[in-house]
């Protein structure tokens, strides 16, 4: 765009800076056109043009002028010293004076920071000689951007000598080495809004474009390949500075065309599992932070929400939770990788798309923001991508996805938006590198336009297809050998040849293992049963002493239940695990068995020879579910009633019936903190009774409405039809009252509702299901009420909004999983498919077992050594708590960092519910320190951790375990420490990495069974299923057995002191005392 044209008058008439003609002859008045580019979009603001001005022949040269210098690493001390001397020189040719031309001087990298106002000095000599002092600042990031507007905020004011309210000119003249590190639009429109006369030099890595569009005109601009070189541009600019001294050169404001909307919402999705490692993360978060740097950041700007993924995907910060770059970049800094084995990037996918791109959330689509996510990936997704990934797109939502390591490059392709967005990395570093590509996708692209074909409509055969998804888990080991593998293989054979097979019928799988677990096949491996069967009849035995059942189940969950290998679990396909097994598990089953039952999977066991019974049950959760026979020639006795059950259950051990009776209460926080959201609940239940099967033999409705106390608006028995129950829902009125006393509302509604008297059905086997709705934390005592409700074989499934209390939530359901949680009503849509999949679920009642009572203290290296696996450190105690059953008179939990001294963080009796505790886990905060007394802190453990105030329960016989982590050889002795805790019944566990001793770890341990190493304490994950099983089987008197085991097999010596006892010797006679009790020791 052509813009207002300038007068220039130079000692030469008619030579102008480059650009027009004069425009009037006649007159003293000569032009130069300014070169700016046109910026379209949604704000008006106001620019510049260069104008005419008529020059006066003696005019007096004032300005005020800064130099803002780039003082970062990538400068270097020679190159500063050329730019320094360039200044230098550049002010003595100018006259100065507080009359006259005022300098100021400000450096820049990281952040920027005033060496001296316009008004600090008043004369050329003082100016000089500050200059001559100036030393680089250092620093690794060139924040212009920020710099600039550090220059608008605290130089170009009067309080800093500014002449601005006098109409003297201001000006900067920008020197920098490299590319700005953030974004320079804003300082841009700073610049010119100020009416600030900008000069810019850039050195070899410095952007042209950046220098042009920062300077008022393209002549006021310069790069330079080597900074020795600089003073030649003195020649330059000298004579323009002296002009707008002079006023030769002035800026008149121009009201210009719009400016670009540069508004945008992206959500990082990073890999934060373990195989990442600590310093590729340190990377991809540095990748972040370059690309956010280059945003204006705030709430009417650019927005940035961070999401780790791995096993499950975690939210670090919504799109509206920081709305200055500031904060931004503290949170930034501030992440650390969460660790985790698998990489659910299907799964990370769905939950940013249903949890992040909502309006709630800070997105904001509906204004037409263009939204994007990044994706960072360093292997294959272990879930399935395909479904997330097109929802995505066709819900116009950018997705970039960089592939580092081991990626798989098709499955990125398959997740950006366009193939274009889809980036092949070698490592963490060159995702650094080319952050600028990324970068300015973002920066340029507007919202697309997503076209979607008309669905293809399917006629729907009526025909009842029996669907299931079945894996069978064979023992492969020495315990079955070659000749019963094969009767095992026929047991196996026959149960297929007695199902449907195919692809819309019934799928099989088939996973032998030993020691470990290998899959012979996947459930989408073969839809035909003659190719089934031939597959089969060809499994050879695997082999293998060990039998880890436990680890095994894992496997199965993991690997075999996935969309990716053929479960159609999401499509509400019964899914179905047999194990057939010949001997007892040398590794903990009741974990995985019960993350099955969690998972929707319904587990029938087959006992041969050797396999226990009882292990059986604890796999399967039910007698009912687990067969025995006494040799492998008996199994044809039970394959009539293992092939039925393969066939007709499905999860929870329910029989399949085409009509599932179900009682469901909806109980509804009334309170005033409900505020206007229930007419959204309103709408939310009617679209959920829309699809339920309403009638007598059917699906009955309850509602209770409640806050300080409790309103029925209508019982199971007071409509019978759907249409009934739509209609007293569309009527539906708030219940006002303080305070919300939720734990008085589950007692009622157990009582009330859940009664045969009031229409429950619960003796004819219908599904009790109560789905609580609630804004707020409750103001009476839950624990009790949801505990009765639960012992009533109530199903209660949490939703929770506003200021509800995620872990009160969670006290109330049977699995943390049936909380439904966002951050408004309005998100409800969002969790619909959520719920009505809940309220198909039966929860399992695990077969009663003996309380197993322990006392457990964590006593964790907290010193400088440990720092860097303190993360991980956490996580391990909290999976740890998260598989023992915690409770005042269960298992109880305590935690001590040491360093220098010991410190608690809590006692065995701080927390009674798991929840609690693991908030107390997640909240820990490292100690540091530079030693590592670890005998210290056995001796405090022993002395006050253990002890019945601290909730110690070893007067009653309850197991003490200790768990020591350590990254560090003790800095004191621990032997007399470690000898007093065992002797006081206290079991030791020793977990070591890094510079601990290996002697120590054992001296300290129960015995060397149990000292586990680690490389580095971030892998202390991995020995989580090792440790579990001695903690909980480990009995007072097997821990007393093998204390005088370990007594009894130590090293016996006969040791005899000869010690000089002349006269000699005498005054050192002390020392050798001492040297003989330490020795003892």
């Amino acid at each position: 765009m052509l813009v207002q044209p300038l007068l220039f008058e130079g000692s030469t008439a008619g030579q102008y800076l480059g650009l027009s003609r004069p425009a009037t002859e006649g007159s003293r008045t000569y032009h130069l056109v300014a070169k700016m580019a046109q910026l379209h979009g949604l704000l008006l603001i106001t620019l510049f043009s260069l104008i005419s001005f008529t020059q006066a022949q003696h005019a007096e040269e004032a300005a005020d002028l800064i130099f803002l210098i780039d003082g970062s690493v990538n400068v270097g001390s020679g190159n500063f010293q050329y730019i320094r001397d360039f200044i230098v020189n550049f002010i003595d040719s100018l006259e100065i004076g507080p009359d006259k031309i005022q300098i100021g001087v400000v450096q820049y990298s990281d952040e920027p920071s005033t060496e001296f106002y316009f008004n600090t000095y008043s004369t050329k000599s003082e100016v000089l000689d500050a200059v001559k002092q100036l030393q680089p600042k250092g620093g690794d990031e060139i924040n212009t951007g920020e710099a600039v507007q550090f220059l608008i905020d605290n130089h170009f004011i009067s309080s800093s000598g500014s002449r601005v309210s006098e109409g003297v000119p201001q000006a900067v003249i920008i020197i920098t080495s490299s590319e700005s590190s953030d974004d320079i639009n804003q300082a841009e429109l700073l610049l010119k809004q100020g009416s600030i006369f900008s000069f810019s030099i850039g050195g070899r890595d410095a952007d042209s474009n950046e220098l042009v569009q920062l300077a008022t005109d393209t002549t006021f601009s310069s790069m330079i390949s080597d900074f020795r070189n600089i003073a030649n541009l003195q020649q330059q600019f000298l004579p323009l500075v002296s002009r707008v001294a002079r006023r030769e050169i002035i800026i008149e404001p121009l009201v210009i065309s719009e400016v670009q909307d540069r508004r945008r919402d992206i959500v990082f999705l990073i890999d934060g599992s373990t195989a990442v490692g600590h310093q590729n993360f340190l990377r991809i978060r540095e990748f972040i932070m370059k690309i956010t740097n280059k945003f204006q950041i705030g709430p009417n700007n650019v927005r940035i929400a961070v999401v780790q993924y791995s096993d499950d995907p975690t939210t670090e910060f919504y799109l509206n939770s920081y709305s200055s770059k500031a904060d931004l970049q503290v949170k930034l800094r501030a992440l650390r990788p969460r660790g985790g084995s698998n990489l659910n990037i299907g799964a990370a996918l769905s939950f940013v798309h249903r949890n992040h791109f909502i309006e709630s959330a800070g997105s904001r689509k509906e204004e037409g923001v263009p939204q994007f996510l990044v994706l960072v990936a360093s292997r294959p997704s272990t879930d399935n991508v395909h479904l997330p990934a097109l929802d995505l797109k066709q819900a116009a939502i950018m997705t970039f996805a960089a592939g580092v390591q081991n990626a798989n490059q098709a499955e990125m392709q398959e997740i950006a938006f366009h193939p274009t967005f889809a980036f092949e990395l070698a490592n963490a570093a060159e995702l650094v590198k080319r952050h600028k590509e990324i970068q300015s996708k973002l920066a340029s692209l507007g919202p697309p336009t997503v076209i979607t074909e008309p669905p293809t409509v399917i006629e729907v055969v009526t025909e009842v297809v029996n669907k299931r998804d079945i894996v069978f888990l064979i023992d492969g080991s020495d315990n079955v050998g070659s000749t019963y593998f094969r009767v095992l293989r026929d047991f196996i054979g026959n149960i297929i040849e007695a199902l449907s097979i195919g692809a819309d019928k019934v799928q099989v799988a088939v996973v032998q293992y030993s020691d470990n677990a290998q899959a012979a096949f996947y459930l989408n491996s073969y839809s035909r049963k003659d190719e089934l069967l031939s597959h089969v009849n060809g499994l050879r035995l695997k082999g293998g002493r060990i039998l880890n059942t436990g680890a095994a189940l894992d496997y199965v969950y993991k690997n075999m239940f996935s969309k990716s290998t053929g479960s159609r679990k999401e499509d509400g396909v019964p899914q179905i695990l047999v194990i057939a097994t010949a001997g007892k598990s040398q590794d903990d089953v009741r974990t995985p068995a019960e993350a099955l039952a969690r998972g929707g999977i319904l587990t029938l066991a087959v006992g041969i020879n050797r396999a226990e019974a009882a292990e059986l049950q604890r796999i399967t959760f039910s007698e009912n579910l687990a067969y025995r026979v006494n040799d492998f020639n008996a199994l044809d006795t039970i394959r009539q009633a293992v092939t039925s059950s393969a066939k007709h259950l499905i999860f929870g051990g329910i029989s399949e019936t085409t009509a599932m009776k179900r009682d469901i209460v909806f109980l509804i926080d009334g309170s005033p903190g409900m505020g206007q959201s229930l007419s959204q609940v309103r709408e939310f239940l009617s679209r959920v009774i829309e699809v339920l099967d309403i009638g007598p033999d059917k699906d009955k409705i309850a509602l209770v409405q409640y806050g300080s106390s409790q309103r029925i608006e209508f019982g199971l028995d007071a409509y019978l039809t759907k249409a009934e129950v739509l209609e007293a829902i569309k009527n539906l009125e708030p219940k006002s009252g303080r305070p919300r006393n939720t734990g008085a509302a589950l007692e009622f509604v157990t009582k009330n509702i859940f009664s045969a008297s009031a229409g429950s059905r619960k003796e004819a086997g219908a599904t009790q299901i109560l789905v609580l709705i609630t804004a707020g934390k409750s103001s009476d005592n839950i624990q009790p009420h949801a505990d009765e409700a639960k012992m009533a074989h109530i199903v209660p499934i949490a939703i929770g909004a506003k200021s509800a209390d995620t872990s009160e939530l969670q006290k109330i359901v049977h699995d943390p999983t049936f909380v439904l949680t966002m951050r408004d009503f309005r998100d409800l849509s969002t969790i619909q498919q959520e719920l009505l999949s809940k309220m198909r679920t039966v929860i399992i009642q695990p077969v009663p077992e003996d309380t197993v009572k322990r006392d457990v203290v964590f006593l964790i290296d907290g010193s400088e050594n440990a720092r860097a696996a303190f993360p991980s450190v956490q996580k391990f105690i909290s999976r740890m708590v998260d598989n023992l059953d915690i409770g005042s008179d269960q298992v109880r939990v305590g935690v001590v960092q040491y360093s220098d001294n010991p410190r608690p963080n809590f006692y065995l009796n701080s927390y009674t519910t798991k929840q609690d505790l693991k908030d107390a886990i997640n909240g820990l905060r490292h100690i540091g320190g530079r030693q590592a007394n670890t005998g210290a802190a056995l001796d405090y453990v022993k002395n006050t951790a253990f002890t019945r105030s601290a909730g110690g329960r070893a007067e009653e016989g309850v197991p003490q375990f200790l768990i020591l982590l350590t990254a560090s050889k003790s800095t004191d002795d621990v032997g007399r420490a470690a000898l007093a805790l065992k002797e006081a019944g206290v079991a030791p566990f020793t977990i070591g990495s890094g510079e601990a001793d290996d002697r120590e770890l054992q001296q300290i341990s129960l015995s060397p069974n149990y000292v586990f190493k680690v490389n580095d304490l971030r892998e202390v994950e991995t020995l989580q299923q090792r440790l579990e099983s001695p903690l909980t089987t480990l009995d007072k008197d097997q821990i007393t057995i093998i204390q005088t085991a370990v007594i009894r097999d130590a090293v016996k010596r006969d040791v005899v002191f000869l010690v000089d006892g002349s006269e000699r010797v005498k005054p050192a006679f002390p020392s050798v005392q001492k040297f003989m009790s330490r020795v003892v020791d």
